[in-house]
C-alpha cells in the first residue's frame, strides 16, 4: 500500500514538473497572439482587475459547476439506457440503443458544441425563440444548458456501452442462472447478484467518462465562451500569461491523478464487498 502511494505521489509530481516545462516552453517557442487563435480572443479578459489566486480559484469554480453539470446528466442518462438494454429483450430497440450510443462516443464533444448552436439557431430564425444562449460567459441558468449537453454525450454513450455490457454479461453468469433456477425472484437476483458483479466494470465506464468530461473541457468552454479553466488556459496560451496557463494546467493534471485514484479505490472497495 505505501509503495503504491509513493509511486501514484510520484507521478503526480512528474507530471506537474512535465506541464510546467512544456507549457512554459509552448508559449515561448510559438506564442499564439501571432496566430488566428490570438486575433480571435483580443480584448478578451474575463478575469480583469483579479489577482492570479482568485483569476485560478474564479476560473475552476466555474468549471467545477460546468464539469458537475455535465458528469451528473451523463450518468443519469448512460445508467438508465444502460439498465433499459441489459434487461429489455426487445432486439430491435436494443439494435437502435446501441447504434445511438456507438455513434455518441464516436463523434467528439466540440461537434456536438457546433451542432447544438447549429440547432438552437435554426429554431430562433424559424420561430423567433432562444432555446438558450450559444454564447456570452458564465451563468447559472440557461447558459449552462448547451455546454453541460455538449460535454455530456460523450461520457453518456461511454457509460452506456460499458454499463450495457457488463449487465448483460453479468445476468447471463452460471450463479445468476442457479439463482433463477432455485427460484429466486427477478428483481431480488438483478439487485443482489447482477448489479453488483457488474458494478466494478460500470465504475470503469464512469471513470472513461469523467476522463473524457475533463479531456474535453477546454474546447466546450471556448466554444460556449464559458469563462471557467479551460477557457482560461486558452485564453492564457493566447496573451503568453505563463503563470495562469502553468497552474490551470497543474490543476487539469491533479484533477486527473485524483480522479483516477478514487476510481480506483473505489473499484477494490466494490469487488472486495462483491466478493
Amino acid at each position: 500500500m505505501r509503495r503504491r502511494l509513493l509511486i501514484g505521489t510520484a507521478s503526480i509530481l512528474l507530471t506537474v514538473l512535465l506541464l510546467v516545462w512544456i507549457t512554459d516552453a509552448s508559449i515561448h517557442a510559438a506564442p499564439l497572439s501571432d496566430l488566428t487563435l490570438g486575433l480571435l480572443l483580443v480584448g478578451r479578459e474575463p478575469f480583469r482587475g483579479l489577482s492570479l489566486p482568485e483569476a485560478l480559484w474564479t476560473a475552476v469554480s466555474r468549471s467545477a459547476i460546468l464539469l458537475a453539470a455535465a458528469l451528473a446528466a451523463a450518468i443519469a442518462i448512460g445508467l438508465l439506457a444502460g439498465i433499459a438494454y441489459a434487461f429489455t429483450g426487445r432486439r430491435s430497440i436494443r439494435a437502435i440503443a446501441w447504434t445511438i450510443g456507438t455513434v455518441g462516443a464516436s463523434l467528439p464533444s466540440f461537434f456536438w458544441a457546433l451542432l447544438l448552436q447549429l440547432v438552437v439557431i435554426f429554431v430562433y430564425l424559424r420561430t423567433q425563440t432562444l432555446i438558450a444562449p450559444v454564447s456570452g460567459g458564465f451563468g447559472l441558468d440557461a447558459h449552462i444548458v448547451l455546454p453541460a449537453i455538449a460535454l455530456a454525450m460523450r461520457p453518456a454513450a461511454y457509460v452506456f456501452r460499458t454499463t450495457a455490457t457488463a449487465l448483460d454479461e453479468a445476468q447471463h453468469a452460471p450463479h445468476v442462472v442457479t439463482a433463477l433456477a432455485k427460484g429466486l425472484g427477478p428483481l431480488l437476483v438483478a439487485t443482489r447478484h447482477v448489479m453488483r458483479n457488474a458494478a466494478p466494470s460500470m465504475l470503469a465506464g464512469l471513470a472513461l467518462g469523467a476522463k473524457t468530461t475533463l479531456s474535453s473541457l477546454a474546447i466546450v468552454e471556448y466554444m460556449f465562451t464559458w469563462n471557467g479553466a479551460g477557457y482560461g488556459f486558452v485564453l492564457a496560451l493566447a496573451k503568453g500569461d505563463v503563470a495562469f496557463a502553468t497552474l490551470a494546467a497543474i490543476v487539469f493534471a491533479l484533477a486527473m491523478s485524483l480522479l483516477g485514484l478514487a476510481i480506483a479505490a473505489a473499484s477494490r472497495a466494490i469487488t472486495v464487498t462483491a466478493r
